[in-house]
């Protein structure tokens, strides 16, 4: 699995035409090998396409981070799972402050020992749903949200609205347009993922 791993990183690199630093490069890959070895334990990532699931992942996460890039401030991944895109956009950005947010247990827990084990300096997690945050002391909190499609849009959108600041930024990765729901919306194309879009929300 380590040569997979490292296999896989190299491969994205190739799609990407680029190479990461040597500290994103061990970043990721120490991240990798940790949800792999934490995968066998519990229910993080899909078993039986673990590795594709772990290729589209960084494919994905760069294409976010090539729209975030020159942010700053405090971002939020809502419904973060195993940390993707979170963890991922934490390697490639390490001067920014990043806050993972999971409603399952199991999973926070992971994400905290993989935080402290790995020394991820700008990453901390809430275990909690995003429903509850936007009615607390989260009102215009961050400068940036991403999610990977999670829930129900027209559903969730007003709460990952009401968490951003004024001039915060939405981010939704997702596979659809959800009936229209983007069309008000600017979307990005992936690059790298043809099946995959982003969509950009602001205030």
């Amino acid at each position: 699995m380590n040569n997979e791993i490292a296999n896989l990183i190299h491969e994205c690199e190739e799609i990407l035409e680029l190479k990461f630093t040597e500290e994103q490069f061990n970043k990721i890959e120490k991240y990798y090998k940790f949800l792999s070895e934490w995968n066998k334990k519990i229910n993080l990532i899909s078993r039986k396409n673990e590795i594709p699931v772990l290729k589209n992942a960084l494919l994905e996460s760069y294409s976010l981070y090539e729209v975030l890039q020159y942010e700053e401030g405090v971002f939020l991944d809502v419904g973060t799972g195993g940390g993707l895109p979170g963890m991922l956009i934490a390697c490639l950005m390490p001067d920014v402050k990043i806050e993972l947010l999971d409603s399952t247990r199991k999973k926070t827990v992971f994400l905290q020992k993989a935080i402290d084990e790995l020394k991820f300096e700008n990453v901390s997690v809430i275990n909690g749903r995003l429903e509850e945050l936007s009615k607390k002391d989260y009102d215009n909190k961050y400068d940036i949200v991403f999610t990977r499609g999670v829930g129900n849009f027209k559903v969730i959108t007003p709460h990952l609205l009401r968490v951003i600041h004024e001039t915060g930024n939405v981010y939704i990765m997702t596979g659809e347009d959800n009936g229209g729901f983007f069309k008000k919306y600017k979307i990005f194309e992936n690059p790298y993922l043809e099946t995959r879009i982003i969509v950009h929300l602001d205030k």
